[in-house]
């Protein structure tokens, strides 16, 4: 191999190290082209992105209120208006993010795909929500009971304050608030108060077996007679309930509004006790009666104290 070849070989080498060298500095230069011409338009489509989102949000909200008002210049019920905003308040939020996605140039359809195996997953992990999302809709479609309705199930009673998307909140005569889960509510009996207008008061008073039933019976009919609760087109009823140890129970009966119901409940108690006073005849009350018989025949020892 000749000088002249030799050179050449060793300007290759030199020409083939300049471009390892500049190789990276190219790529750089090709990114920093790239940031410089499409940055101003990818910060645009952001900025442009959250001002969409940012204005969809407060339309939905508009037009959330817009419905409320709607439904309730209807007269829609309020236990379906409280389960049926939030519910369109949040599919009109995912038409706004879906837009937004698609405005960014996102794949849509795939944002869509990823949200329904999203909502899925969360489905199951969240089974028992679900169970009282569902038993939500029944209850609303059904309508077992509405918003101030007075309600009994499971042991908890009170007026219902509202329903919504998983659970039913119910406030009782003492102050409490409840919050019971939808499912249980709806796979469990349940006493309506409200429904019917008109509600039956019990008072269960006891009299003694020497009284006269009769007299009894007459007074305490004149009660509910007088009361101005009380429905005077339905039944009113005083009979014997039954024969106790030390009474005889009578079981008062008759019909009052429900909104009139605890106003009657201790009104009519009270009356039904000055009544009874006044007539001389007596409320017994459970007692013991002991007899001492004296044995003629036995000795007579007087008791003589020890010391």
């Amino acid at each position: 191999m000749n000088k002249k070849e030799l050179v050449m070989q060793e300007n290759d080498k030199v020409d083939s190290l300049q471009d390892v060298i500049k190789a990276p500095f190219k790529d750089l230069e090709y990114i920093n082209n790239i940031i410089i011409t499409k940055g101003a338009e990818i910060g645009w489509s952001l900025v442009s992105a959250f001002l969409t989102l940012f204005i969809g949000f407060w339309i939905a909200g508009r037009l959330k209120r817009i419905i409320e008002r709607r439904m309730i210049a209807r007269n829609v019920d309020l236990s379906i208006r409280t389960f049926l905003v939030p519910i369109i308040n949040i599919i009109l939020k995912l038409i706004v993010i879906v837009f937004v996605v698609t405005r960014l140039g996102l794949n849509a359809s795939g944002f869509i795909a990823a949200l329904g195996g999203a909502g899925l997953a969360i489905g199951l992990a969240l089974q028992g929500s679900l169970s009282n999302f569902a038993a939500g809709i029944l209850i609303i479609l059904f309508k077992p009971f509405k918003v101030g309705d007075y309600i009994v199930s499971q042991g908890n009673e009170g007026t219902v304050e509202s329903i919504s998307l998983l659970n039913t909140v119910v406030s009782t005569v003492k102050g409490q608030v409840i919050t019971l889960p939808n499912a249980n509510l709806f796979n469990n009996p349940i006493v309506n108060y409200s429904i019917k207008e008109y509600r039956r008061l019990d008072v269960n008073i006891g009299i003694s077996y020497g009284d006269d039933f009769d007299k009894a019976q007459k007074v305490l009919l004149e009660v509910l007679i007088n009361n101005e609760y009380v429905d005077q087109n339905q039944s009113k009823t005083v009979e014997i309930l039954e024969f106790a140890a030390s009474s005889v129970n009578l079981a008062v009966r008759c019909y009052v509004k429900n909104s009139d119901y605890w106003t009657a409940y201790w009104q009519i108690y009270r009356q039904v006790k000055y009544t009874l006073d006044e007539n001389n005849i007596s409320i017994p009350y459970p007692h013991t009666e002991m007899i001492i018989k004296n044995n003629n025949e036995s000795p007579n020892i007087p008791f003589e104290p020890r010391d």
